[in-house]
């Protein structure tokens, strides 16, 4: 079921022109479901719900041009410059820019790079410390990432279709312009680099409120404090989330306010990281926790 349900997410992609090569992971994915080998079929058992949000992020590509009309422009602009104004005239986002333009050397460049890559490790990140926890069979920390996150995936998804919001970059390069089908891109998105290549491949430009780049870091130290991790795992989590939030900020990408309602949803999502140890044996908790 799992495998057919796939097939046809894949077909109706295709048939809505909007099949990339990011898609060929739907191959393993379906491979996964009809393996004959226990241990694989085990990815697509445990893994589902994270399974489910990709699928479900993925296909906002099919209609993502519905939802330009909507795009809230004004109003986090506005939200930003009054909660988080800038020393000088303006925002944080659009301040650091500006000394980015004008100090084209290797300091500016080295903290670009920097920035580029935390920014972008939000696409593997989670994925590898999930995979390597779950390769490990911690199954109950495992159990607590994959729950917590599905709650902040709803929530987020909810909010995308609900309320679609301009990330800075638009502002600072358009005004307050409306999007539109024929321009909604960030200049030179198609003039090559690895930055803006992936970018091309995003489902949706225009998810910024809430910011997964700003939850997914707090929810990683939240889930491991709920789960007495030991203290240096905590404390690289926490570094890591505060590097994030700073290269989301200084890369233009997004406000302070979209970070903070995106860790304002991890609260929420807590309560489903303690719900299964209600359903581990005592046998397994220990295991797992040893």
């Amino acid at each position: 079921m799992g495998a057919v349900a796939i097939a046809v997410y894949a077909l109706a992609v295709f048939a809505c022109g909007g099949i990339g090569w990011q898609h060929l992971g739907l191959i393993a994915l379906a491979g996964s479901c009809l393996a004959p080998q226990p241990g694989i079929r085990r990815f697509m058992q445990d893994w589902w719900p994270i399974v489910l949000f990709w699928l479900g992020y993925d296909s906002m590509r099919l209609f993502a041009n519905s939802l330009l009309p909507r795009v809230a422009v004004t109003a986090p602009y506005a939200w930003e410059l009054a909660l988080f104004p800038a020393p000088s005239d303006g925002i944080w986002p659009f301040l650091l820019t500006r000394w980015r333009e004008a100090h084209p050397g290797p300091v500016a460049g080295t903290l670009s790079l920097l920035g580029n890559v935390v920014y972008f490790s939000h696409i593997f990140g989670m994925p590898l410390i999930l995979m390597v926890v779950w390769l490990r069979k911690r199954n109950l920390l495992f159990r607590r990432f994959v729950w917590a996150m599905t709650v902040l995936h709803i929530a987020s998804l909810t909010l995308y279709l609900a309320y679609p919001a301009a990330p800075p970059w638009w502002i600072y390069e358009n005004g307050m312009a409306q999007p539109t089908a024929a321009h909604y891109m960030p200049s030179g998105a198609g003039k090559g680099g690895v930055p803006k290549g992936l970018f091309n491949y995003s489902a949706n430009k225009f998810a910024a409120i809430p910011s997964l780049h700003g939850a997914y870091p707090v929810l990683l130290a939240a889930v491991l404090i709920a789960h007495r991790a030991r203290p240096r795992y905590v404390a690289l989590a926490a570094l890591y989330a505060a590097a994030m939030w700073a290269a989301c900020v200084f890369l233009n990408q997004h406000y302070i306010i979209d970070l903070i309602i995106g860790a304002l949803l991890v609260p929420l999502s807590l309560p489903a990281a303690r719900r299964p140890l209600d359903h581990m044996s005592l046998q397994e908790h220990r295991h797992d926790a040893g």
